[in-house]
């Protein structure tokens, strides 16, 4: 009699662990699915702002674009600036472009604010006479310890074989 019901005991609890196990693999599924699907979407919003900042930049004259000049964010969101470098020179020339932070609220360090951004700032780019180059900037506002107010900021195009270009571009954000 006690081996029987050591039997059926094992049984069932070899029953509970596969349904665990199958309910666990279905969830997990499904969860990768979600994440599979917003990592996609994030690409497709990506090439399509890219594709947008070469409609709008493509036919201007100026070395350094940004879509917009100023934006308000809520704090503990996320903004993505679009930016347009073009050479306006007639020889292939090295970019780099430099974000700086110009002036902050009172009771905020430069530096922190500097670490909101996450850009391709410093990278070299190479780029023949008349060719367009995007890229974007993330603004990540931290949901604490961001304090409100405006915040200039100067995104700064330099050629850097002494060609002599220089361009600096002012970006105001606000967070409320």
């Amino acid at each position: 009699m006690e081996k029987r019901g050591a039997l059926d005991l094992s049984m069932n609890t070899i029953v509970v662990i596969v349904i665990g196990i199958t309910i666990l693999t279905l969830g997990l599924r499904w969860v990768y699915g979600i994440f599979g699907d917003i990592e996609q979407t994030r690409g497709q919003i990506s090439s399509a702002m890219d594709e947008q900042i070469r409609e709008l930049f493509g036919e201007s004259d100026e070395p350094l674009n940004l879509i917009t000049a100023s934006k308000t964010i809520e704090q503990g969101e996320s903004f993505d600036l679009g930016i347009g470098i073009k050479n306006t020179l007639p020889q292939r020339h090295p970019f780099v472009y430099i974000i700086t932070v110009d002036q902050t609220p009172s009771n905020v360090q430069a530096a922190a604010v500097k670490s909101w951004f996450i850009s391709g700032e410093g990278k070299t780019i190479v780029l023949d006479s008349g060719e367009l180059h995007t890229d974007i900037i993330s603004i990540d506002i931290p949901s604490r310890n961001a304090p409100l107010g405006t915040y200039r900021m100067g995104i700064t195009l330099r050629c850097t074989d002494n060609c002599g270009l220089t361009e600096n571009k002012p970006f105001i954000f606000r967070v409320q």
